[in-house]
């Protein structure tokens, strides 16, 4: 659960800055990224919060209402929300806080299978709102982006 809380996380970060940079997309770059906490919420669900290094050479924007799904071979997984996060232009330490929690198809024994991860098993859907700096709104939604074709893009 603690690698896919870290990966929805970074999945936000790519959703956002590819809707946000369109053309201009090669010039956000990630960094290094990481699980700054943890903390079970019961036996299906985990509060936690994750960090990642973003240069944003454009504008800067804030993404909110960030909600998401993890598919594994194509059955809902896990469910998730995060807080809002700004980032700014410039180099940054972007912080994400939010919820996951298992998708009521999915077992404690799905967890455990987590320590031989196989990004080819995983898809994500996600949606998000992007406010630039400029004031401009958007609603931006994906549907299953495969999740070996985002660890490509971090």
């Amino acid at each position: 659960m603690k690698r896919l809380f870290a990966l929805l996380a970074a999945c936000v970060l790519v959703l956002a800055a590819s809707d946000v940079c369109h053309a201009q997309f090669s010039k956000l770059s990630f960094g290094k990224y990481g699980v700054s906490s943890i903390r079970p919420e019961s036996l299906r669900a985990v509060r936690g919060a994750v960090w990642l290094d973003v240069t944003n050479p454009m504008v800067g924007f804030t993404i909110s209402e960030i909600k998401g799904t993890v598919y594994k071979k194509g059955v809902p997984f896990v469910h998730g929300n995060a807080s809002d996060v700004y980032i700014p232009l410039g180099t940054a330490r972007a912080n994400i806080s939010g919820r996951a929690a298992l998708s009521p198809s999915a077992s404690l024994w799905d967890v455990l299978a987590l320590i031989v991860f196989d990004p080819d098993d995983y898809s994500v859907d996600l949606s998000v709102r992007i406010t630039l700096d400029t004031g401009e709104t958007r609603v931006v939604s994906k549907s299953k982006m495969p999740v070996a074709a985002l660890l490509k893009l971090i």
